[in-house]
């Protein structure tokens, strides 16, 4: 059989040989000249810039077979494309006016240089052709699956014209989504527009209340009706009579394998080169970066990101957390676990830790800002303990209650509290709740959105939220929730439920009132609702002053601790992708008659707030927190982490590294990427060490037993521990991780 094929192959091979060399190519002339083949007829083709015709003499049917098929597959894919090519150029032309849109309401943060204008138009239509070529073969199953004879006819073109004025309106919707999403985040579609995609009655009717949607669908459909309309012509000159199925279906597979060859061979990283962070996501798609992100949600780190052996990445993350009045409980390089004595027992304050939504730093009087919007705010950071530098570690609510409340990185993707298997975590409750405290979450929206509800009641709080609160509770909501002070108010009542059945309380409270849509109850301040940014921030901080008046009332006032803590700021955008300072946040730890008035300026992040609160109460108990107490006076620089979607960071020495995707590592000092002989590069070691340990969250940490009892014991849910001998290398077990060390 092989033999029989070789000689076919070789018999073929000579036919061709020959039929090739017996082939002649002849001029031929056209209808206005008489001299076939002359050189004169060859010039005056020349000079008027047409090509001489052609003509093919030969006895090959191989060659006139294939002659043919060719000429079929390029009037196959003639006739698609001439059916296709309104859609294309409305794809293309839109992509183009969004991105030109974008770079023009984004003027102020890009600079001159080319790079920042230019180049993102040119890999952004690199990202526009391969996110179009999905949607041909989307576009293309119509005609692959539409009879012959039905082509060209009435059907075909009122299918075809009803196509490209929804076409038309989606592609409109999708640029103004894109503004608009723009305009909160300054980013392309990425992660959270997917997981606003998973919450849509919220998301939908935050934005019904944020935006003027009616009259907007309304004016896009009219635009798209009379779009189609007035290009209706256009539209129907290229639904004629299509070729056969079989070369259908040939463009088709072609068309097909071209796009699963663009997305495979499209890096992420061709964007890399821009100088600045809006350029590099002015340089993608957004429908590009919705399907992308939808894929990606929860990242590998070994696979994504740049590692080390996790024995060195244990020993470089226990070096950093080292401290001399904080021995590890054990040698074990798997173990992060220290006990943190404090001289004399434990202060019983209650605790009310309030997360403020969306507020920046620099909002508050405190920081510069001279508009007087948080008279409140300001008034309690003089009183009592302000952190000046502290940091978010994230841009949103998830991150922030993540790093509060775990006192851990944030490690690459989702936030811990929207991961699988993030319940019976250490986290700040586990101290309050060893210690008897009721622990509660209250929450002014649905505690089901990001997955609240469940995170925190899988980590012992007790849940309040919307759904909880009785109807008459409830003065005034929007879609992202009730408003602040109906929510203090629910604080309030709890405390004093608590307080009647004789316990402490540590209540872990997340605000929403300043959100889009920025409304608020009418007469509670001068801006009125809806009052933008502005008014939210003023309505946030009045809610705030409100609460503190209303709780000087009751007989636990003077012993409770009120912290205010931003979740993120407003806003990261900048030229720089991860700057520190777009990160920076309000802190304030404030209890009258305990706390006196203090500023603190240590560069650190929301990893740091329950350490520190934890020694203001001087509790002795065993930690696993990443963060380090802010409180001790003369303590050296300690690691602070940020992040941004997909890249991660950690502030060390006046530098920041950031961890990327594809194992990539960029340096910088300030606002300078730094060249390669300058990069520190123990700073890089430590920051892959550290992120790479805490990839392991779910073994590291794991709840243990906290509270220490005069150093010897420690005491928890599961009654009373021995604590291991420090000297001896504590076994494997249920409260000992287990990674893996080479």
């Amino acid at each position: 059989m092989q033999r029989l094929q070789s000689e076919e192959q070789i018999t073929f091979a000579a036919n061709l040989s020959h039929c090739l060399a017996t082939t002649t190519v002849d001029e031929v002339s056209d209808s206005r000249g008489p001299n076939r083949g002359s050189a004169s007829q060859t010039m005056r083709s020349i000079s008027s810039r047409r090509l001489p015709k052609l003509k093919t003499r030969h006895n090959c049917p191989d060659i006139q077979l294939l002659r043919r098929l060719a000429m079929t597959f390029a009037q196959s894919v003639g006739a698609f494309f001439r059916r296709l090519k309104p859609f294309i150029l409305l794809f293309l032309l839109t992509q183009f006016l969004v991105r030109l849109a974008l770079s023009l309401v984004s003027a102020k943060d890009l600079s001159f240089h080319p790079a920042d204008w230019l180049v993102p138009f040119f890999t952004g239509f690199w990202f526009d052709i391969v996110t179009l070529l999905p949607i041909l073969v989307v576009f293309l199953l119509f005609p692959l699956l539409l009879p012959v004879s039905w082509a060209g006819k009435r059907f075909d073109g009122a299918v075809g014209l009803s196509g490209f004025a929804i076409f038309l309106f989606l592609m409109v919707v999708q640029g103004v989504s894109e503004y608009f999403f723009w305009d909160e985040f300054t980013t392309r579609f990425n992660f959270i527009a997917v997981d606003y995609l998973v919450y849509t009655q919220e998301v939908i009717q935050n934005i019904m209340e944020s935006y003027p949607v009616v009259p907007l669908l309304a004016g896009i459909g009219l635009l798209a009706v009379g779009g189609a309309y007035l290009l209706r012509r256009q539209v129907k000159a290229g639904f004629a009579p299509h070729p056969p199925f079989m070369k259908r279906l040939a463009v088709f597979a072609t068309v097909t394998g071209m796009a699963a060859a663009g997305v495979l061979v499209t890096p992420d990283s061709i964007t890399r080169p821009m100088p600045s962070a809006i350029a590099r996501e002015l340089g993608g798609n957004g429908l590009y970066g919705l399907v992308s992100a939808f894929f990606s949600n929860e990242i590998d780190f070994a696979n994504f990101y740049r590692t080390m052996p996790e024995k060195q990445a244990a020993e470089r993350t226990r070096d950093l957390l080292a401290e001399d009045h904080e021995p590890f409980e054990s040698t074990d390089l798997n173990d992060i676990t220290r006990d943190i004595r404090a001289e004399g027992p434990m202060l019983r304050k209650n605790v009310i830790l309030v997360g403020m939504e969306s507020m920046s730093a620099e909002f508050m009087g405190t920081f510069g800002n001279p508009k007087r919007l948080t008279p409140n705010l300001d008034r309690l950071a003089s009183e009592g303990l302000l952190f000046t530098e502290m940091r978010a570690t994230g841009t949103r609510t998830v991150r922030g209650l993540e790093a509060i409340a775990l006192s851990v990185p944030p490690t690459p993707g989702q936030s811990i509290l929207r991961r699988p298997g993030n319940d019976n975590l250490f986290t700040i409750g586990s101290v309050f709740q060893d210690s008897g405290y009721d622990t509660r979450f209250l929450y002014g929206g649905y505690g089901y959105f990001d997955n609240m509800n469940a995170f925190f009641s899988g980590n012992g709080f007790g849940i309040v939220d919307r759904a909880t609160m009785a109807a008459g509770d409830v003065h005034f909501a929007n879609a992202w929730g009730v408003s602040d002070e109906d929510l203090y108010d629910e604080v309030i009542r709890q405390a004093d439920a608590s307080a009647k059945a004789g316990k402490n309380f540590f209540s872990f409270v997340m605000n929403t009132s300043n959100h889009r849509p920025f409304t608020y109850p009418a007469g509670a301040i001068d801006i009125p609702s809806p009052g933008g940014r502005d008014g939210a921030v003023k309505y946030s901080d009045y809610a705030i002053g409100e609460l503190v008046k209303k709780a000087s009332a009751k007989p636990w006032f003077r012993d409770t601790v009120f912290v205010f803590v931003a979740d993120h700021t407003a806003s990261v955008a900048g030229k720089v992708e991860l700057d520190m300072n777009k990160y920076h946040i309000p802190c304030i730890i404030w209890s009258q008659g305990f706390v006196e008035p203090r500023r603190i300026n240590r560069l650190a992040s929301q990893v740091d707030i329950a350490p520190s609160l934890l020694a203001l109460l001087q509790a002795s108990y065993r930690s696993r927190f990443f963060g380090d107490d802010l409180i001790e006076a003369d303590e050296p620089e300690r690691p602070v982490y940020i992040s941004n979607y997909q890249k991660v960071a950690m502030i060390l020495h006046g530098r920041t590294t950031i961890l990327e995707p594809k194992k990539q590592i960029v340096q910088m000092k300030g606002e300078e990427v730094q060249p390669e002989n300058a990069v520190d590069h123990n700073a890089v070691e430590d920051t892959v060490a550290v992120y790479q340990y805490a990839s392991h969250w779910r073994d590291i940490s794991r709840r243990i037993p906290s509270v220490l009892d005069n150093g010897t014991r420690a005491l928890g849910r599961s009654g009373v521990h021995r604590l291991p001998n420090p000297k001896r290398r504590a076994p494997p077990s249920r409260t000992t991780p287990t990674i893996p060390v080479p």
